[in-house]
């Protein structure tokens, strides 16, 4: 007996040092920039001008935008979208969650399903197991005949060694006529009227007037082809038959009645041309499918296009860098004028963030860079690049380690004046609501700065955590 529970220990040991080493040390080992990427996206940055030019001279763009700034309209929209399809509907996301607004969008898509739609639905595999895996509408929506539900890198014995390795898009298209992506997750803190335990977030509507020609909507439906077939993609099979759950499809159908009465225009809409403007090119950028380490493509591009302005605004929830991405911060700064608008520590809501930030905060000024400390009412969950008064590159690109070299990310260029001058005036007001930090440590306050001081417990809770998470950093 002895024997064998010493056999034991050492099998059990054995196997969380191998977890310990594919799970903590391997993704320790970054990918490096590779120099054809390099070469395409500086291509890509260099024609931005010539680009501009030309189609001063050309008819206008097919393809047509809306920003979407608002948590409740965020949902109206998705609604709108998912109402008017005739076709299909593609619902890509990293944390969808059958809380109110989750099971909102659920109601829709049944609603979508049973009148003829098909519907293909993309969950990463950590959340759907820690959210959905026993939410009854959500196993009545996956046995439905006209939804297919598959789960990115889901939590099995055999993926137990790439944990790590997630799926962070949110994006949602509706028959190959338009799409809406950015940082948003399917669930209340991002969706719908709530007024407490919320972010602020952004997303970009894409409407082609074309009818299915637009070149990113084209790109976006390749990348989803792409990773909807992954090898660690797995379709997810129903618990049962679909007759099973006619309970929940009442529920359902009763949601979507309630969601009509709330909002009268989800399945009639129509005004998509009216409601959106034309833009002069966008231009999708991805950090590859696999579930895997990966080459910082995102960031490699973000540089590419930085580096042919002369003024440039990053809007991050937090930073979380590596020397190869301060280089990448230093490089930008060194040619251009270059503001960070990150949360304050006392309002984030990432505790992770917060803590490399009190470690970091030095090494991230040392880059040249000016950074705002951002007080505002909710924690803003924002991923935006501002470059001059013309481009703006918004999606769910966090500037951490983690979406540079570990999960999926996606990010819009988007090639418009207006659309900057929007974003431009919201980052304006996120600035006066901040404290200044320049590069040489001196602090200003914006005018609707609103100083906050964190309690005797998180100023505990961060000294500890301070140091329990440097040897960890590379996946928080």
């Amino acid at each position: 007996m002895k024997k064998f529970i010493k056999r034991l220990t050492i099998i059990v040991g054995l196997l969380l040092a191998v977890l310990f080493i594919a799970n903590v040390l391997f993704p320790y080992f970054y990918k490096y920039p590779t120099s054809e990427y390099a070469r395409e996206v500086s291509q890509m940055g260099e024609s931005i001008k010539s680009e501009q030019k030309e189609n001063e001279e050309k008819t206008e763009n097919s393809e047509r935008i809306r920003c979407i700034d608002d948590n409740e309209e965020a949902l109206i929209w998705r609604l709108r979208m998912i109402g008017a399809a005739k076709e299909s509907v593609v619902l890509s996301t990293f944390d969808l969650r059958g809380d109110d607004s989750g099971s909102e969008i659920l109601a829709a898509l049944y609603h979508a399903a049973d009148r003829g739609v098909q519907i293909q639905l993309l969950i990463d595999g950590i959340y759907q197991k820690l959210f959905l895996d026993g939410n009854k509408l959500f196993q009545a929506l996956s046995a439905h005949e006209n939804v297919e539900v598959r789960i990115y890198n889901p939590i099995t014995v055999m993926n137990l060694f790439r944990l790590n390795y997630r799926m962070h898009d949110k994006y949602v298209i509706v028959d190959e006529k338009m799409y809406l992506l950015g940082g948003r997750n399917t669930n209340d803190i991002f969706l719908g009227d709530k007024k407490t335990g919320i972010n602020e977030d952004r997303d970009i509507l894409m409407y082609d007037a074309s009818g299915g020609e637009s070149s990113s909507l084209l790109k976006l439906e390749d990348y989803f082809q792409q990773i909807w077939n992954e090898e660690h993609v797995s379709r997810k099979k129903s618990c049962h038959e679909q007759k099973y759950y006619t309970e929940q499809y009442v529920i359902l159908e009763e949601k979507y009645d309630t969601l009509k009465t709330k909002y009268p225009d989800i399945d009639s809409y129509d005004d998509w041309e009216t409601d959106t403007f034309s833009v002069d090119k966008i231009t999708l950028i991805d950090n590859g499918t696999q579930a895997g380490r990966k080459n910082p493509q995102v960031l490699q591009a973000i540089e590419a296009f930085a580096m042919q302005g002369a003024h440039v605004i990053i809007q991050t929830p937090y930073v979380i860098c590596n020397d190869y991405m301060y280089g990448v911060l230093e490089h930008i700064s060194e040619k251009t004028d270059t503001k960070v608008i990150l949360n304050a520590v006392e309002k984030g809501s990432n505790p992770w963030g917060c803590t490399d930030y009190l470690n970091q905060k030095q090494k991230i000024l040392d880059t040249g860079v000016t950074v705002y400390e951002l007080m505002n009412e909710h924690a803003v969950h924002t991923k935006a690049v501002l470059i001059d008064d013309d481009i703006s590159i918004v999606g769910s690109y966090n500037l951490d380690i983690r979406s540079t070299y570990l999960d999926t990310e996606l990010m819009l260029v988007i090639e418009s004046s207006e659309l900057n001058e929007q974003i431009r005036a919201v980052e304006a007001a996120y600035m006066e609501k901040s404290k200044e930090v320049q590069p040489d440590g001196q602090e200003t306050e914006g005018s609707l700065y609103k100083e906050k001081t964190l309690d005797k417990k998180k100023q505990i809770f961060y000294s500890v955590l301070r140091i329990l998470v440097r040897p960890f950093r590379h996946l928080l």
